[in-house]
């Protein structure tokens, strides 16, 4: 029996899409990790406001997802379906990022408050008008089970390398022996915009010169009860629905997660900026490594029996720290190494490479996993629908992380932080023990939720293989 072999990308068309990760990476590095605080103890904005700021962005971006997605899926151009929405986005999602980052002056935290969700709603649009359509572009650059994953390894590599190394910056040389310092941030501003500008830019010019081998679309008339229709064929598909129900639980953690790391370095370990900026190199350096290993670790192997288990791994592994630190005070004895000793630097970098790195390794094989569902659906429908099934995926998941966001500041309210007559030693204390222990209880509840659902995809490399063979996705021999 003939193998099957399924088309492929080249190696520089791998690297070059998944350079466009970095600016994603940028991105990200600013909502998760310092938007928050900087807003919260630097600007003085409560952080209920903040939070309702990202959120209200994040459904805004939501709703326009599907939008851009079903759009794009339908353009016939003499540049394709996907790239006239990546050129226009380029200069927007670059400002955006950077004007979010200056300081506002003297103003009312009403009017902070209004300035701060404009920009932030503003970025988000531009940001789905490139990553949309980008993201579109893996299914139709390769088809091939296994180089999938190098895609995905590529941006997820790239992506570290883009918000790692933007942090690094920042708390090295930016920040120096203070979060609190606003000259750094809009130094973070600068750089950070350039960085997004310059990713996004050779991404797309990088992969232009593959749109005359790209699927075109066939003309369609729109219609909305055939739309409708054609949308309930298309996610009704059993593989997308589980990593859908899963994505959800897992966009609320992400929600409630916002800012929380850069918490616990001011207040529970007591860092400052400097003594810990190399923690992201390392981190960044581990991340890669395992991402570019892979497509090595899954070669053989079934996607979805790798994930499952080192999400559980990680999930028991990664709050380990904290629950050390929050069971000192009643087992009468210190067990977890004192801040500011060596041994807890040590301990404290070690765990976070190892943790980051296990599950970039597990997004990568279940972003690679998804990709399978474009053929599985073309097949039944004879439709490729890449950008309605991850804008609906990730409509619904925005909103669920919406959500998310604004219970993240409720609890750095109700911890105390907002509290105006918390001293520091207050903060340092029973302040961030309370936002630990919330932190610690939903980090470990909802991620087993998560990961026993991704055991219902049903999806492996034989089934895979039967339908770009079915489909004519091979390369001729």
């Amino acid at each position: 029996m003939q193998e099957v072999k399924a088309q492929q990308a080249s190696t520089g068309t791998i690297w070059t899409y998944g350079f466009g990760s970095i600016g994603v990476g940028i991105k990200n590095n600013l909502l998760g990790t310092w938007l928050l605080i900087y807003y919260n103890q630097v600007l003085g904005l409560d952080a209920i406001l903040v939070s309702s700021a990202i959120a209200l962005a994040l459904v805004v971006d939501a709703i326009s997802d599907p939008f851009v997605g079903i759009w794009s899926d339908r353009v016939r151009s003499r540049w394709g379906r996907r790239h006239p929405f990546m050129y226009i986005s380029i200069i927007p999602f670059s400002l955006c990022y950077y004007l979010i980052l200056q300081d506002p002056g003297d103003i009312s935290d009403g009017e902070m408050f209004s300035r701060l969700l404009t920009l932030l709603v503003l970025m988000r649009i531009a940001m789905t008008f490139y990553e949309v359509p980008r993201a579109a572009l893996v299914p139709e650059l390769s088809k091939d089970y296994d180089q999938r994953n190098w895609f995905a390894g590529a941006g997820m590599a790239l992506g570290w390398l883009g918000g790692a190394g933007i942090s690094f910056i920042h708390m090295e040389f930016f920040l120096g022996d203070s979060y609190f310092n606003t000259s750094g941030y809009q130094a973070l501003a600068f750089w950070g915009g350039l960085g997004i500008f310059i990713s996004t830019v050779v991404t797309t010019v990088g992969t232009h010169k593959h749109i005359p081998d790209l699927h075109v679309p066939p003309e369609r008339k729109f219609n909305l009860r055939d739309s409708l229709q054609e949308a309930k064929q298309t996610l009704s598909n059993r593989s997308w629905l589980v990593l859908f129900l899963s994505g959800c639980i897992y966009a609320l953690l992400v929600g409630v997660d916002t800012g929380a790391v850069t918490y616990y370095s001011v207040y529970l370990w007591q860092w400052q900026p400097d003594e810990i900026s190399v923690f992201s190199i390392y981190q960044a350096v581990t991340v890669i490594s395992f991402s570019i290993l892979a497509p090595w670790i899954a070669m053989g192997r079934n996607k979805k029996n790798i994930a499952v288990g080192i999400f559980l791994f990680t999930i028991f592994v990664g709050p380990l720290p904290i629950v050390l630190r929050l069971l000192d005070p009643f087992v009468g004895m210190q067990i977890f190494p004192s801040n500011g000793s060596d041994a807890l630097w040590y301990i404290l970098l070690i765990h976070g490479c190892l943790t980051v790195s296990l599950g970039s390794l597990g997004f990568i094989f279940i972003g690679s996993m998804a990709m399978e569902i474009v053929e599985d659906v073309e097949k039944t429908t004879g439709r490729r629908e890449e950008g309605l099934l991850g804008t609906v995926n990730a409509f619904v998941h925005k909103l669920v992380g919406a959500g998310g966001v604004l219970i993240a500041g409720v609890i750095v309210s109700w911890s105390g932080f907002d509290d105006p007559n918390a001293t520091q030693e207050m903060l340092t204390g029973e302040v961030v023990n309370r936002f630990a222990l919330v932190h610690v209880i939903i980090g470990f509840c909802l991620p087993i939720f998560s990961t026993l659902l991704v055991l219902m995809y049903n999806i492996d490399r034989e089934g895979h293989l039967d339908n770009v063979n079915d489909l004519g996705y091979v390369e001729d021999n």
